[in-house]
Formats: structure tokens, C-alpha cells, sequence
């Protein structure tokens, strides 16, 4: 891994990836399972317009931190505990998806059309950050997720722009720990609206609530194989296997993505421990690669911003390893978290995460030579 690049540089990375995105809603789907042994393992999708060209950053505990508001400093801050995650746009406190030594994993969700922060004031600038770093806040200073419900009035999350964006990041929070307990975080209504989420599922707009409520619309979805019937003397049978899954929604928005992904874990038997868990997640991620084109965003959004996805992860909270692939590189990377810290845990370090644009190139084994 290398050391972190002086600020100056990454204000230019930045700057090179600020385009007319709008307010097109980038998608993302998150899950998190349990293993046999207990093991927790947490992953998700990173969907956007535009590549983030992320990079995987191990934070050391010590590493400091300053919060941002609307009209300059708010909370500065000291990580107690080491992280590592992905961040996005050359923005190093920018953590889009990380875990923790603690085995706590936050996600940062697109939320758009539905966000609202607390609006700045004198009072809670002290204690200001930007939406687009909970993430560094939680993992640094929170051990669990009943550590973070704890804390969480200590800081006041404001409308902060995000100048690789141009506009200020509308997002929920995912956070889940080596328990697998998982709350959702929404700011919603100038207020952090704080859900329980049983089902350890998250996408985007609309609130958490609507889409534990839209859950009721597929009660009668099984992975279960339907029995023939009988109507009128014609005898209706099923074409093949998968016919329990008739009507599950197909669709990228936000709302088919979560009922898809609740009923593929459901349906996917307990894995034996976290490495497993790993794989398994992995696999249900690649029900939701969105296909380049299919995805467009709204009319007047610059040409070439049809939603993708530039990469997905998964943190094994057992072993504290990171793993990733992006959408030009298929093969399965990882760091650990406590083999970063044995080599660096003066400084922050990083290591670019791989092709993320969407261009369609590949590397494969060739197998000839093992042919018998």
C-alpha cells in the first residue's frame, strides 16, 4: 500500500472528476449475513454515473480528522480506532464503505430527493460534519452499532457540497456490526431518523420504512417449486425451475433492488463460516451488476451518465479483511485490516482499488495447457 498523496494533489484529482451529473439517483444495494459459527460478514454494490475512481485506505487509530460545515470548521476529531474502507473523487475522508478493528461496517447510501440535514446554526457548528464523512466519524470512534445510536448526538450532520459533485451528497447510512446488529440512519426532516433493520438489506430513496412496508407486496414469493393446477380441466404446470420466483420484480430502481436482494438472502442457505459468507455475498452482488445503458438518467443529466457499477466489497468482520473488485478488474482483491496495521500504523496508507470506468476489457487463465 502507499502513503496517502499531500492534500493539494487530491483537491486536483477532485476537481478533474467534477461534471454536470445533476441530480441523477445512483444506485447501490447492501446485505449482510451470518454464518454458522457467528461470523458476520457485510457487502454491497457501489453504483454511480460516473467513475469514483476509489481508493482502499487503512486509517491507523490516531489519525485526526476535521469536520466540515456550510460555513467553514465543525467537529474535529481523533480516531480511537483503526479502519479501512473505500473512499471516492480523491477524497480521502470520504469513506463510502468501511469496517473497523471492532468489526463495525458502515455504508454510505445514495438518498436523493429525500435528505434533508439540520439546518447550520451557531450552535451546532462545534459539532458539524459533512454528510460524506459519518463514515470516517462512525468507524473511528465507534466500536458497535449501539455505540454509534450512543453518540450519535454528538455531531450534527449538515449540508455540506461535495465539490466533485457540485452539490450536496443526499445519502442514508448502513451501519452493522460483528453481531450483525443493523440500523439504518436516515436524515430526514432535518432529524437523524434511526430504524432497526431486521432484514440487514439497504438501497436508496424512498425512507427505510416505505421499503420494509413493500415487503408486503410479495408475500407470495418462495424459491419453492409450484405445484400443477387445475382450471377448468387445463392443466397448468411450471416450465422449469425458478417458477416460485415468478414476479419477483426485475427491475434497477431502488424499490425492486430491495425486495430482490431480501428474498435471495432468505432464500440462500447458512453459510459455515465468514469465508463462505464472503463468497456467498459475492455471488448475490452479481444479481445486482447493472448492465452499462439500461439505467439512464433523467432527461438534461450530461451525456454518458447511465448508472453502472464501478465496484462491490465485502468486509469479513471475523478476520477484519476487506475484498473488492471493480468493473474492469473481475478478480477478487483484499486487504487486511491487521497485516496494514502490523506494517503502517503511523499513517494513513492507501491503494488504488482498480479500472472503474466503464470499459469493457478482462484478464483470464489460460487453461489449454492443462488439458488432459
Amino acid at each position: 500500500m502507499k502513503r496517502i498523496l499531500p492534500s493539494s494533489f487530491l483537491a486536483a484529482v477532485a476537481a478533474a472528476f467534477i461534471s454536470a451529473l445533476g441530480s441523477n439517483a445512483h444506485a447501490c444495494t447492501g446485505i449482510g449475513l451470518t454464518a454458522a459459527d457467528g461470523s458476520v460478514a457485510v457487502g454491497r454494490t457501489l453504483e454511480f454515473g460516473a467513475p469514483p475512481e476509489s481508493s482502499v485506505i487503512v486509517y491507523p487509530a490516531g489519525s485526526e480528522f476535521q469536520g466540515q460545515t456550510p460555513t467553514g470548521n465543525g467537529l474535529k476529531f481523533t480516531s480511537k480506532y483503526a479502519f479501512v474502507g473505500a473512499n471516492g473523487f480523491g477524497v480521502d475522508d470520504l469513506i463510502l464503505d468501511g469496517m473497523n478493528e471492532k468489526g463495525l461496517v458502515v455504508g454510505l447510501f445514495y438518498f436523493p430527493g429525500y435528505a434533508k440535514y439540520q439546518e447550520p446554526t451557531a450552535e451546532n457548528q462545534a459539532k458539524g460534519i459533512g454528510p460524506q464523512q459519518f463514515g470516517a466519524w462512525a468507524l473511528g470512534t465507534c466500536s458497535s452499532v449501539e455505540d454509534v445510536l450512543s453518540r450519535i448526538n454528538n455531531i450534527a450532520v449538515l449540508p455540506v457540497v461535495l465539490p466533485a459533485l457540485k452539490e450536496v451528497p443526499g445519502a442514508h447510512f448502513k451501519i452493522e456490526d460483528a453481531s450483525g446488529k443493523c440500523f439504518v440512519i436516515e436524515p430526514v426532516d432535518g432529524k437523524l431518523q434511526i430504524t432497526e433493520n431486521p432484514v440487514r438489506v439497504l438501497t436508496n430513496a424512498p425512507e427505510f420504512s416505505y421499503h420494509l412496508t413493500n415487503l408486503n407486496n410479495y408475500l407470495n414469493q418462495t424459491p419453492d417449486y409450484p405445484e400443477d393446477r387445475n382450471i377448468n380441466g387445463l392443466k397448468l404446470s411450471p416450465f422449469g425451475m425458478g417458477g416460485g420466483m415468478v414476479g419477483i420484480p426485475g427491475d434497477y430502481s431502488p424499490p425492486s433492488r430491495f425486495v430482490r436482494m431480501v428474498f435471495f438472502s432468505a432464500a440462500l442457505p447458512q453459510q459455515k463460516d465468514s469465508p463462505a459468507a464472503v463468497a456467498a455475498i459475492f455471488h448475490l452482488l452479481n444479481n445486482f451488476d447493472i448492465p452499462v445503458g439500461v439505467a439512464k438518467p433523467p432527461a438534461g443529466t450530461a451525456e454518458g451518465d447511465d448508472d453502472f457499477t464501478p465496484w462491490a466489497a465485502v468486509a469479513d468482520t471475523k478476520t477484519l479483511t476487506y475484498y473488492y473488485r471493480t468493473f474492469g478488474d473481475m478478480n477478487i482483491r483484499h486487504v487486511n485490516l491487521k497485516a496494514a496495521l502490523a506494517a503502517n500504523s503511523k499513517s494513513p496508507t492507501s491503494v488504488f482499488m482498480g479500472p472503474q470506468k466503464p470499459a469493457f476489457q478482462f484478464t483470464s487463465t489460460d487453461s489449454t495447457g492443462d488439458l488432459k
